[in-house]
């Protein structure tokens, strides 16, 4: 059991470090249309940077120590609230997918920009985290 909790640190560690990566990423980007110049440019080097670094490493961590507590606790593949958690981590990891390639393209062309995309994905991303937590937290069916 102590092994199991420390797995679960880590886990929420990587999933702490991995959405809130995200959020900041689509904060930062949706800033992109009002800047020009330098300011834009130095935005998406920056959103990119982060989302190579932090998000990867956020979503490496939180996805490996939660395969390591399924493996500590397999009876949990019989709850039906992990499936549905599951579907979702499988779409924030799309979500995070989009991010990266509107971001690559962006290093092309910076005046493709759209605060109403990055809003949305900010969105995404928090409606995700939200329905995750009530799944974990009050393991609804």
């Amino acid at each position: 059991m102590v092994t199991l909790n420390w797995v679960l640190v880590f886990h929420l560690f990587g999933v702490v470090f991995w959405v809130g990566s995200l959020l900041l990423i689509s904060s930062l980007m949706a800033l992109v249309p009002d800047e020009v110049g330098v300011a834009k440019e130095r935005i998406i080097v920056l959103a990119r940077r982060l989302l190579l670094v932090s998000a990867n490493t956020g979503a490496a961590v939180a996805i490996v120590f939660g395969i390591l507590a399924v493996v500590a606790e397999p009876a949990v593949l019989a709850r039906g609230w992990l499936h549905l958690k599951l579907l979702f981590v499988v779409l924030m990891l799309v979500v995070q997918f989009r991010m990266y390639q509107r971001i690559r393209a962006l290093v092309e062309a910076p005046l493709d920009a759209t605060r109403r995309e990055f809003s949305i994905m900010h969105g995404l991303v928090s409606l995700l985290l939200l329905g995750t937590l009530v799944l974990v937290f009050l393991k609804p069916f």
